[in-house]
């Protein structure tokens, strides 16, 4: 396979990412599908002792609602899956003979693109950037680079054998 092809996994998960980031809030909102759904109801007791501050702002079911809440959790799993996956797939085109190497290079491109989208979405009516949330899409990205080295470097073993 041409290196370059081994790129396209990562670039397509940039431009994900990237036009995730060009829709205003109002546009992403899940919070009408969430009220009333069973997923909330179902869920409201535990979501009822959720209570904590991030960028600022409590994070609770009684200052957001159970849907809020709910929202809120999904939008950061998101963040953090995306950046897995993109973190994941640059190491994967970094293919590097030593895994530990395209590990660092691909955090470090994630984190800056992390930075990137953030600065991309205080341009973005409706949208705030967060330093948080440049800080659970890196732990993303370490997460979704580590699985790649240890499933590369799990390869390497058995292909020895």
């Amino acid at each position: 396979m041409p290196k370059l092809f081994r790129w396209l996994p990562a670039v397509l998960v940039m431009v994900i990412i990237f036009l995730f980031s060009s829709q205003p809030y109002h546009e992403q909102d899940l919070r009408p599908s969430l009220k009333g759904s069973f997923v909330t109801d179902s869920l409201a007791r535990s979501l009822s002792g959720i209570h904590f501050q991030y960028a600022g702002s409590e994070i609770s079911a009684s200052a957001l609602g159970n849907a809020g809440v709910l929202e809120f959790l999904i939008r950061k799993g998101a963040h953090l899956s995306i950046y897995a996956l993109l973190g994941f797939a640059l190491v994967y085109a970094f293919n590097a003979k030593r895994p530990w190497r395209g590990y660092s290079s691909a955090v470090l491109i994630s984190f800056l693109y992390a930075c990137s989208d953030e600065f991309h979405q205080s341009l973005t009516p409706d949208r705030t950037p967060l330093l948080q949330d440049v800080i659970v899409d890196t732990i993303g990205a370490i997460l979704g680079a580590g699985l790649m080295v240890l499933l590369k470097a799990h390869a390497d073993r058995k292909q020895l054998t």
